[in-house]
Order: C-alpha cells, then structure tokens, then sequence
C-alpha cells in the first residue's frame, strides 16, 4: 500500500501530508460492500468525492470568469458543464491513470472496470478532494487548471458553432441533417423566450433562447454534448 501512495504522489506531483487521506480518495465503495470487517478503520471515497466536485466547480468558474473576459454567462456556463462532465473527467483522470490505483472489491477489479468513464471521473473529483484538505486551495487550483487548459480549446470549438458541428457530424454518420422543430414561444411580447427540440440518433434534446436561432443552437449544443462518444 505505502508503494502504491508513493507512485501515485510521484504520478500526481504532489506529497501528501496525511497518506490517508490519499488513500480514502481511491477507496471505492464496492470494498465496504465486500470487506467491511476488514475496513472498519476506514471511509469510502464519496465524501471526499462530494468535496472536491464543489473545489472543481470552483476553480472552473472562476477561471474561466478571469480567462474569457468577453464572454457572456451563457457561453461560459456551457463550457465550464464541457469541462466538468463525466467524460472530461475521465479523460483527466486516464492521462494520469488513475483507474490502477483505486481499491476495487473483486468484482470491479477488472482491466475494463478500471477504465470505466464514472469510475475516472470519481476518482478524479476525490482527489481533488483530497489535495484541498491536505494542501488547500491553491495546490488544488494549480493541480486542475492545467487539465482546463489543455482541454479548452477543443470545448470551445465543439460549442461555439453547435449547429454546424451537429449538422457535420450527422451528415458524415448517417447522410441526413438534424430535425429541428419548435417546442413553444414562452412569455410576453418583450421578452419572449424560445424553445427549440432538435432530433438525433433517436432521441430528442432541447434548448431555450430569446430568439430561434439562439435556441437552435442550444439544442444542437445540448446534443453534442450528450452525444460525444457516439456522434
């Protein structure tokens, strides 16, 4: 166990004051379910979990906020959900190969339940968690916005033209462009509000906007982001 911290703190770049800290980020709750007499001394990770998604949201937004200056709350809003969605967490967590270090009862313990994308992502916000009791703040803040960083760019060409993206990826799939319709026009003359439902892939996703364009784009922006693995 002490070498696993060991490679895990190498991996991370951070030393941990209090190891067991560490441990209780990779502790899964699959090994109290199987073990829990053997455990006794020991927490699962949902809390440290629970913590480090409030410090993610944190250091996201704020980064975000003093980033991109000239963007407006909607457009941040939706690339800090990009950001912090289960796949882009597990794409942070893959890089660092979290997956080899967490504690599994034996029948998650496989090479596929290691890689498992809601695994990662706990995994990830845990320790998280973990690097912001032991450390506090700014550690946490400079251990996540590398990963921002390094994934922005992607995220911002994906969502800021979400129509066309769409339309490419279902013209290159399945020959055929997404169906978009109107859902409603809700509230009064001056300040109507628009709801826009776009089909794909068998299912429906929706978007609200102050006009039907806007709303469109929402739609199409809400599909991709629901649909990244398949589209």
């Amino acid at each position: 166990m002490t070498d696993r911290l060991a490679a895990l703190e190498q991996a991370i770049g951070i030393t941990f004051r209090d190891r067991k800290l560490l441990q209780t980020a990779f502790m899964h709750r699959s090994l109290f379910n199987e073990q829990p007499h053997l455990l006794r001394d020991l927490t699962d990770n949902e809390r440290l979990e629970f913590l480090g998604d409030a410090v993610l949201q944190f250091v996201t937004t704020t980064w975000l906020f003093a980033s991109f200056p000239d963007q407006n709350e909607a457009t941040l809003t939706h690339w800090r959900a990009a950001l912090v969605s289960t796949k882009g967490l597990a794409e942070c967590a893959a890089r660092l190969d979290l997956g080899q270090y967490a504690y599994l009862s034996r029948g998650e313990d496989t090479p596929v339940g290691r890689k498992r994308p809601n695994l990662l992502a706990d995994l990830f916000e845990a320790l998280i968690g973990a690097i912001y009791l032991d450390q506090g703040l700014e550690t946490a803040r400079d251990f996540i916005i590398p990963f921002l960083r390094d994934r922005i760019d992607a995220i911002r060409r994906m969502l800021l033209d979400p129509t066309t993206r769409l339309q490419e990826k279902i013209q290159a799939r399945h020959k055929k462009l997404p169906s978009y319709r109107l859902v409603e026009a809700r509230g009064p003359e001056h300040q109507r509000e628009y709801v826009m439902a776009v089909q794909v892939e068998g299912m429906e996703f929706t978007g609200a906007g102050p006009s039907k364009k806007e709303a469109k784009k929402a739609a199409a922006r809400a599909a991709l982001m629901a649909l990244e693995d398949v589209l």
